[in-house]
């Protein structure tokens, strides 16, 4: 799994739909994994909550992007990294 803060930052002049393919596409990978792990040692059913969160914050975010809306349960950092990036991606996009 990749570092979801890091990857949201680390984009420059990208486009709304770019954005939510490369969310979808990690959402789709985390799901992935939290279908296809065992769960037999503590350390495995750890990976799976691990990933399952992943997707479900991704899934958070990919919403925000795909209809605006903030879900009531998104992290404030959520809200704000989603607010920048929005901010960013309307900035291009009167460029």
């Amino acid at each position: 799994m990749r570092d979801l803060d890091a990857l949201l930052n680390s984009l420059i002049n990208i486009d709304r739909a770019s954005l939510v393919a490369i969310l979808s596409s990690e959402a789709e990978a985390a799901r992935l994994l939290v279908n296809s792990g065992r769960q037999r040692t503590a350390s495995q059913r750890a990976k799976r909550r691990e990933a399952a969160e992943h997707a479900a914050r991704i899934e958070l975010i990919l919403s925000f992007f795909k209809h605006g809306d903030v879900a009531p349960d998104m992290p404030e950092t959520d809200v704000m990294l989603c607010k920048s990036l929005e901010d960013r991606l309307r900035l291009r996009a009167q460029r």
